[in-house]
């Protein structure tokens, strides 16, 4: 996506204008989506998406920029301008850039760049919504769609990283509605796997649809839940969001450094 000797060109200069650390992420997102409504194909959806990142460091000072130019006089122009009202004498010097190789963590063997099966999704998308009107005459509708992506991503930084990745990304989702009188509910569920389209072999229409469905009448019938005052219980390793809105928030790296009291007040409470 990006040739390493342009990116090391880049953070060479991004050095030179007196950055501390320099980094580029080079993305190219690949994405495609297939959704069926009232028994019928409802939208068909696919793009691309390509950039590259630069950031940069000033001491504690964070710079970002970006842009879908791969040429280097665009990319430096990006850096200069990035770096206008921080620009001082080079302390850093860049290492060679040497490519990184890890082992593949999730093969995938039908990605989104060699073919994006629509027939296929379609095809399944149909059966589950079949499988779900089956269940009862009180459904009335079913959504269900497929969202596949692909992300291909290069970094480099001035510390001699290299290191290319393509990661894989797939979900199935659907959603029941069932009616009863002026009642109605929804039932819903989304399996999604770090995977390509080969997911689907892992997949059961019938049994997803009837699954869909049985939540949507189960609700349809069921009793309006109690309210009032409950107490919480957060079980133990649980509850990380909760505890990043009550406090994590006040502890982020580009907080911290700079003594705000929101973060340094908090770190022996």
């Amino acid at each position: 996506m990006l040739n390493s000797d342009t990116a090391k060109a880049v953070i060479d200069h991004a050095l030179f204008l007196g950055a501390d650390f320099a980094e580029l992420f080079v993305e190219h997102h690949q994405t495609n989506s297939v959704q069926i409504a009232s028994g019928e194909v409802d939208k068909v959806n696919s793009g691309i998406d390509f950039g590259i990142g630069i950031r940069l460091f000033f001491g504690h000072k964070v710079l970002y920029g970006y842009t879908n130019n791969t040429d280097e006089a665009e990319l430096k122009r990006v850096t200069s301008l990035l770096a206008a009202k921080d620009k001082r004498e080079q302390i850093a010097t860049a290492g060679a850039l040497n490519l990184n190789r890890y082992p593949v963590q999730h093969g995938c063997r039908l990605p989104l760049s060699k073919d994006a099966n629509l027939d296929s999704k379609i095809a399944f998308l149909l059966k589950t919504d079949a499988a779900v009107r089956a269940e009862s005459e009180y459904i009335t509708q079913f959504i269900g769609s497929v969202l596949q992506r692909e992300q291909q991503v290069s970094i480099f930084n001035s510390e001699g990283l290299h290191v290319d990745d393509t990661r894989h990304y797939i979900r199935v989702s659907g959603n029941s509605v069932a009616q009863k009188g002026n009642e109605q509910s929804s039932g819903m569920e989304g399996p999604g796997a770090l995977a390509g389209w080969e997911f689907s072999e892992q997949l059961d229409a019938k049994k997803l649809g009837q699954t869909i469905a049985q939540q949507a009448l189960v609700k349809l019938g069921a009793d309006a839940c109690p309210s009032g005052e409950m107490p919480v219980i957060i079980g133990n390793g649980f509850g990380g969001v909760i505890f990043h809105e009550a406090c994590g928030t006040y502890s982020r790296p580009h907080l911290s450094p700079k003594k705000h009291p929101s973060s340094t007040t908090k770190w022996e409470k």
